[in-house]
């Protein structure tokens, strides 16, 4: 059954992520707002009434687990979490492979390119193996991130060197280092890149379809705040999607895809994709490095030094080729990405690694890091 309340007026702007709040303590607050104005929108567009039972559940339990990690119970905050992923199940809207996965757009049986980054001196020459995740000796140094807690990192990549820029704080040019990824695509990804405006996804599909989005969507918006708050430590914006990570770990998943909450409105976001893969100390490394390819960093401001002949070649990125607008920046200044001097970065990395000799090419060389570590 074609569900049509979806665009019987449910979207509104006050439900366009990233959600931005300059206290941490206003954040519970704005978060139950959030879920009744989702409610809201939904009764008055006439959603199904299985629709509106996943809203009112999501919305008591989500909240309830933000309260339980208020008063230290931990525990009982993840467990409820765990619970809603498994309601969700093994959707393929919600977990697949990394080839298949909803979360990027484009052909999938495409190249999807990746891109990792590093904020430091230029002078350092970072190299893929610099590039990886903190190795085991190192764990100590891990922090507090939105899909990694201290003592248990996850390796974040990016589907555009400006996602990257973004995501690090939009750090200067003689500081930013980047590297291009690739993966096998095996990886198991639960999808939370989903928003308000996935009507491309949803309208001609069944109706198992649409509240496996709709349960996606409600975890996503407790997730999807940025809080201004200078000196904090303890972050609330991190509770779900941090027992979102630990629950996904238990089920055997690889990693988690989101929209970067550093864009202006997730719609300027199909070019600021991430994907956070968890990182397992079997070894010194996870074992993710081992169905990964990754090149030696390369600094953009020396780029940017170079001559248009050393730029010249072309490469197809996928980010750029979904059928979707990927423009950048905001409601009054908004780019097609394609225009911007980072999509010529993100080929530039591609091609001079594509290009490279002696067996070090992208193309010749095997899974794993073309590296000894």
């Amino acid at each position: 059954m074609r569900l049509t309340w979806l665009n019987n007026g449910f979207i509104c702007k006050e439900l366009y992520a990233p959600f931005i709040l300059n206290k941490d303590c206003d954040y519970e607050d704005d978060l139950r707002k959030k879920y009744n104005l989702v409610l809201k929108q939904a009764e008055k567009a006439g959603a199904d009434e299985k629709s509106i039972k996943i809203i009112k559940k999501f919305k008591k339990k989500i909240l309830e687990s933000v309260r339980c990690y208020y008063k230290a119970d931990i525990a009982k905050s993840n467990i409820i979490i765990k619970n809603l992923i498994r309601d969700i199940g093994d959707e393929p809207f919600a977990v697949a492979t990394l080839r298949n996965s909803y979360a990027f757009p484009g052909d999938r049986n495409r190249e999807l390119q990746f891109f990792r980054c590093r904020v430091g001196d230029p002078s350092r020459a970072y190299s893929a193996k610099d590039m990886l995740h903190l190795p085991l000796k190192m764990r100590a140094r891990s922090g507090n991130y939105r899909f990694s807690i201290p003592g248990n990192p996850s390796l974040y990549l990016a589907n555009s060197s400006y996602g990257c820029w973004i995501e690090t704080g939009y750090p200067p040019e003689n500081d930013f280092n980047v590297s291009p990824v690739l993966l096998d695509g095996t990886q198991i990804v639960f999808n939370l890149a989903v928003s308000i405006r996935d009507f491309h996804a949803l309208n001609d599909l069944e109706e198992k379809r649409v509240h496996c989005w709709l349960k996606l969507y409600l975890l996503s918006i407790a997730t999807s705040y940025r809080i201004t708050e200078v000196g904090r430590i303890f972050k609330s914006e991190y509770i779900v999607s941090q027992a979102i990570m630990m629950t996904c770990k238990k089920l055997g998943y690889d990693g988690v895809a989101f929209y970067s909450k550093r864009v202006h409105d997730e719609i300027f976001a199909l070019c600021g994709i991430n994907l956070a893969l968890f990182v397992n100390y079997d070894k010194e490394y996870s074992d993710v490095v081992n169905h990964m390819k990754m090149d030696d960093s390369f600094n953009y401001a020396l780029y940017k030094q170079l001559l248009p002949s050393l730029k010249y070649k072309d490469y197809d990125l996928r980010s750029v080729d979904s059928g979707f607008i990927t423009n950048i920046g905001s409601y009054d200044r908004q780019y097609p990405y394609r225009e911007m001097e980072f999509f010529n970065f993100d080929k530039f990395l591609f091609t001079t690694w594509r290009d490279k000799v002696n067996g070090k090419g992208k193309d010749q060389i095997p899974w794993g890091v073309p590296i000894d570590i």
